[in-house]
């Protein structure tokens, strides 16, 4: 798991007790993960499936996530999210390497904290789904830089509170 670091995240927002409680309370909420094919998205080089899951307040996420079907074993995984303003779309380029790509899109309006543990629920369903934790990468946005929600998530991946 990675997320490049263009600047650091105070340490008040990686407190452990602070998150702990959190990471906690968000296990009390079943993930009620939905798998849906899109043969509409899909290409012959990219298979894609609209997932969608119950994020730690009971909000709803949903997203996208790429595989190659020449790929029999994938070379890890990406996640990366999309404002709620842009529809999200496999990087087919990541895909193609034989990357699993899972991308989705921010509820509009959500916290830091929210968006944090959006992103450790996606991670978790991707370890759910077979995926070696080491293999699992955290991608922001190049054209934002790395987000505080990328940082602080993979600070906490990283101390292993996840």
């Amino acid at each position: 798991m990675s997320a490049s670091r263009k600047h650091s995240v105070s340490a008040f927002l990686m407190d452990p007790g602070y998150w702990r409680t959190r990471l906690a309370r968000m296990e009390e909420v079943q993930c009620g993960l939905v798998l849906i094919a899109r043969p509409d998205l899909s290409t012959p080089l990219c298979d894609i499936v609209e997932w969608r899951l119950r994020a730690h307040d009971g909000t709803r996420l949903w997203g996208l996530r790429g595989t190659s079907p020449f790929h029999p074993t994938s070379k890890g995984a990406s996640i990366r999210e999309v404002a709620a303003c842009a529809l999200p779309s496999v990087d087919s380029l990541r895909v193609a390497g034989g990357s699993v790509d899972f991308v989705f899109q921010v509820p509009a309006g959500r916290r830091l904290e929210d968006r944090v543990l959006d992103l450790v629920r996606v991670y978790q369903v991707a370890v759910h789904g077979g995926f070696d934790p080491h293999d699992i990468r955290l991608v922001p946005d190049d054209a934002q830089g790395c987000c505080d929600e990328f940082l602080i998530a993979g600070g906490l991946l990283q101390r292993g509170l996840v």
